[in-house]
């Protein structure tokens, strides 16, 4: 085997210069000077990560009417209710139980006709008649009655549903078509919450829109806003209407730290809470790509009236973005 030397001769014929002595230190001199600027400003760390890029601004027709005088928080809530009942008002119940259950839907129960033809629970629903998908409250507990769309169904299988969920990829500059949007590999819910942000008027100093909910959970964590409208809060905690609630799922869907998020790795869920009742113990948030749609999530709350990690393992909740908006 070839020494260094030898290998790095044929690669560089010509002849080296040789420097002097004085040289040598003066070189030395000037990268000792180098390292210790560094380390007095902290520059030896790797460079700060820059702002992911975000998309042209959407036409004015994009635009969304708010109250006059609204605040911002309360226009990410308006914003959200808004969008949530075009989609034709969908509710899923996240229970103690740990079910998350469809009950109410603009459309048909999938699969009915074979439940009501074998008599199964919920063939009462009529939605093989063409009626809209009603589950009793008490029927939450019974996975056989347990209504949910699979992919590629629901709202978002409809031209109306793809026209709005393009919308939402808009805002992070993506222009999927049809067939695409009811894919896994184009899950509409972080662009959902990124257009809902953008509409009620946050700018990049406040949030930073992404295709993936860690990328600014982690925004978020990390605090590289210069005016950031939210941060991290750990549960058990209740959480208040402009709020974001956040999961893992997937690989993740058990994850407990908060510190654990990777920018843009971990699989998450984040909805937006627009109504807390204290005396039903409930919180109601709203979510892009729920059960196919934009749903309304009624999340049952614990004993202490807290949203919690535990209480529904179907959507073991992980922390509370925090609004910091008025």
């Amino acid at each position: 085997m070839r020494n260094s030397p030898q290998r790095y001769a044929q690669r560089f014929p010509h002849k080296v210069p040789q420097r002097s002595p004085q040289a040598v230190k003066r070189a030395w001199r000037t990268v000792a000077s180098v390292l210790a600027v560094a380390l007095v400003c902290g520059c030896t760390t790797a460079p700060p990560r820059t702002a992911r890029p975000q998309a042209v601004p959407l036409p004015d027709y994009e635009r969304v009417s708010t109250p006059s005088g609204a605040t911002p928080r309360e226009r990410i809530v308006d914003i959200a209710l808004q969008e949530w009942r075009k989609w034709g008002s969908q509710v899923v119940h996240i229970a103690r139980d740990d079910t998350a259950c469809v009950t109410h839907s603009p459309l048909p129960a999938p699969n009915l006709t074979a439940a009501a033809e074998t008599g199964a629970p919920n063939s009462r629903n009529g939605a093989a008649s063409g009626a809209s998908a009603d589950v009793d409250a008490e029927e939450h507990g019974d996975n056989a009655s347990c209504l949910r769309f699979p992919d590629g169904t629901g709202m978002e299988a409809t031209p109306q549903g793809c026209r709005m969920a393009q919308r939402y990829w808009g805002i992070v500059g993506e222009a999927p078509d049809c067939r695409q949007v009811t894919q896994g590999a184009w899950a509409w819910s972080a662009v959902f919450i990124s257009w809902v942000m953008r509409r009620a008027g946050l700018d990049n100093d406040q949030f930073l829109t992404g295709q993936s909910h860690s990328m600014y959970v982690v925004d978020a964590r990390d605090g590289i806003l210069p005016r950031p409208a939210f941060h991290v809060e750990p549960l058990p905690a209740l959480p208040r209407p402009g709020d974001m609630i956040c999961a893992g799922r997937g690989r993740d869907k058990y994850i407990d730290d908060p510190a654990d998020i990777g920018f843009g790795t971990t699989p998450m869920h984040c909805d937006i809470v627009v109504e807390v009742d204290r005396a039903a113990k409930v919180v109601k948030a709203i979510g892009g790509n729920v059960q196919q749609s934009v749903s309304m999530d009624v999340i049952d709350l614990n004993d202490a009236g807290q949203l919690d990690g535990f209480t529904n393992s179907h959507l073991p909740w992980l922390l509370i973005l925090r609004n910091d908006l008025q």
